[in-house]
């Protein structure tokens, strides 16, 4: 099938503006999806699973609990404030790297989290 840019032009100026924006942001993800590595999927997939290290979850828990008992020291609440800012940091680029793995997939955010058993933090 040999189709001319002209052809494609001239059909496009017959759709309405919405069809148009469709048609727009349709070429925008195929020329996003060429652009894209092949292994782009899975970079993505390794970026939103990183996490803390499993010595710093622990301590993370540790404090937590601790601090249900008993008031903590100034060096252990610094400790808890550290290791919440890292989490809290761990959080904001997994939802970055969702929001790229779901525009490279075409779904919306939430469809990827399904797909990925993620849950939101308020389910």
């Amino acid at each position: 099938m040999s189709t001319t840019i002209s052809t494609l032009i001239r059909e496009a100026e017959r759709l309405d503006n919405r069809s148009l924006d469709t048609l727009i942001a349709q070429v925008t993800l195929l020329r996003v999806r060429r652009n894209a590595p092949p292994d782009a999927e899975t970079k993505l997939l390794s970026k939103i699973n990183k996490g803390l290290p499993l010595v710093q979850v622990e301590r993370l828990r540790t404090l937590n609990q601790k601090r249900q008992q008993k008031p903590l020291t100034s060096e252990e609440q610094e400790e808890l404030i550290q290791l919440v800012t890292k989490t809290e940091q761990l959080n904001v680029n997994r939802l970055k790297y969702l929001t790229q793995l779901a525009r490279l997939r075409n779904v919306p955010v939430r469809e990827v989290m399904r797909q990925l058993g993620i849950k939101a933090a308020n389910a």
